[in-house]
């Protein structure tokens, strides 16, 4: 589970527009990097399976109660696994993106008026955007 969480989460670092890079802190901002997310994804199925998975009633402590089923994976729980993981890190990978436009528009805000800025600032990923407006101070 952990595992497929962990593509989850690699396939959501392709899908952003901050790259597939090591983790990192930029414009003030910690970026996860693909690390990061697929260590998110494997945390975020990992949880799942355990709320929802065939074994969220099985006795860890204790005695076991007579007829319960044994350990099994099934398709439906390893694909589920993946999607919870690409939808655990996509919420981390949204925090990141709106520090990084809140930084963007804070530093947009105080300088002057730019219409080359303006234009940058609507085409740029969150990170570009950062990046684009603190130059101009």
């Amino acid at each position: 589970m952990a595992a497929a969480g962990a593509v989850g989460g690699v396939v959501n670092a392709l899908l952003s527009d901050n790259e597939l890079v090591l983790p990192r802190e930029k414009a003030g901002v910690l970026q996860p990097g693909f690390l990061g997310n697929a260590l998110l994804g494997s945390f975020a199925a990992v949880v799942t399976w355990g709320l929802y998975g065939p074994l969220k009633e099985a006795v860890l402590l204790g005695s076991r109660p007579v007829g319960e089923l044994p350990v099994s994976m099934t398709v439906t729980a390893l694909v589920g696994a993946a999607l919870t993981g690409v939808g655990g890190a996509r919420v981390v990978t949204a925090e990141v993106d709106k520090r990084y436009l809140r930084s963007a528009g804070a530093n947009a805000a105080i300088t002057p008026a730019d219409p080359q800025l303006a234009t940058a600032l609507r085409t740029a990923s969150p990170s570009e955007a950062a990046r684009a407006a603190s130059a101009k101070l």
